[in-house]
């Protein structure tokens, strides 16, 4: 008989590429070799996206009984199950939780109320503050408008953080001239900031999901006739037009099958049915409708969207509904009696450590 510690690299890669993270993290205390390969950054890419992998849904919620945010971790286990916690608990904070983006490669970026920004890792626990300094000190100052990107340096694989922030200034009663474009480099764990005179981020929208795609993080101008695309790798920002017929819908800017997609509707109006398009650019500035889903009925708003066409829709009973593109499916994922949910991400459990870059 063959010990398992004697089986070929490449076989025992193939077999811990189907184990869940936590198998695996108990694992790397076992053998120097296990640690090693545990550790590679191709084992971990090889791993994020394994079929055995599943897909996991997050839902980012506020609870009225506690006044605390939370989070509920839907995963298959032949039927769905769901765990749910207070960011406090996890995170050991007693902060309040504003924003949650992401996943990108199962990391979340986190902003609370002590405007502290933070990467985390639910599935290894990794949690990974950073220092981004204010750059205005003047008292008639205060940030009014912010939007954060979050993506990779195609090159070198670093993580990098964008914070766009506008400032409005009390004493002159407008909007302070430039807007403040910080730029936070994981590796090195340090930020610099910089002037932006003719982008703000007043004229955008936070993105539904993670909007990274081949170096660039992506959201909408705000009337739905331009999108905005931070270049990661030399820190400036695009402007590139959408179609006309945009301006008068609702849009939200997500993935779909790895494309950056326009998700176009009209106004919700509850009682009325809603129909969804699914419009994709495939290459820059030529977008192409792909599908039309639904009609959907009763629908309060969506809350998110998936890469592969999951799509999250609150519904007028409380009630978060999960629809899928491909195949054509709904389901329940829960019911929110005692708040309101804010965001729901589809989600992998990844390796990838915010202890180094990974």
């Amino acid at each position: 008989t063959t010990n398992f510690s004697d089986l070929p690299e490449d076989l025992v890669m193939e077999i811990f590429s189907r184990l869940p993270v936590k198998c695996l993290l108990q694992s790397k205390s076992v053998k120097k070799d296990w640690y090693a390969l545990i550790e590679n950054p191709s084992f971990i890419q090889k791993h994020l996206n394994h079929p055995n992998n599943p897909t996991n849904y997050f839902v980012h919620h506020y609870f009225l009984d506690t006044m605390k945010s939370g989070f509920t971790l839907f995963y298959e286990q032949n039927q769905l199950l769901a765990k749910s916690h207070l960011y406090q608990d996890v995170l050991n904070t007693s902060t309040y939780l504003w924003e949650i983006l992401g996943p990108l490669n199962g990391i979340f970026l986190l902003y609370n109320d002590q405007e502290e920004v933070a990467l985390w890792n639910p599935s290894t626990k990794d949690f990974k503050p950073f220092p981004i300094c204010q750059p205005l000190n003047s008292p008639s100052f205060h940030l009014s408008s912010y939007k954060f990107g979050f993506g990779i340096e195609p090159s070198s694989g670093d993580y990098k953080v964008i914070w766009i922030r506008d400032y409005w200034d009390d004493y002159s009663e407008n909007w302070y001239s430039p807007t403040i474009i910080s730029v936070y480099t994981l590796s090195t764990n340090s930020s610099r900031n910089f002037e932006e005179f003719n982008i703000f981020s007043r004229d955008m929208v936070k993105s539904s999901g993670n909007t990274y795609l081949n170096g660039f993080y992506y959201w909408k101008a705000c009337k739905n006739d331009k999108i905005f695309a931070f270049d990661m790798s030399n820190d400036t920002i695009q402007e590139i037009q959408t179609p006309k017929s945009f301006i008068s819908k609702q849009g939200d800017l997500a993935l779909f099958n790895d494309f950056i997609a326009m998700y176009i509707y009209e106004p919700i109006i509850i009682g009325r049915e809603t129909s969804i398009d699914i419009w994709v650019m495939e290459k820059k500035g030529y977008w192409t409708k792909k599908v039309r889903i639904g009609p959907f009925c009763n629908i309060k708003r969506s809350i998110g969207y998936g890469n592969k066409g999951e799509i999250f829709l609150e519904v007028s009973t409380w009630q978060l509904d999960i629809f899928d593109s491909c195949p054509k499916k709904n389901r329940i994922l829960g019911h929110q009696k005692n708040g309101y949910f804010l965001q729901a991400f589809a989600y992998k459990e990844s390796l990838v450590s915010l202890k180094k870059n990974s």
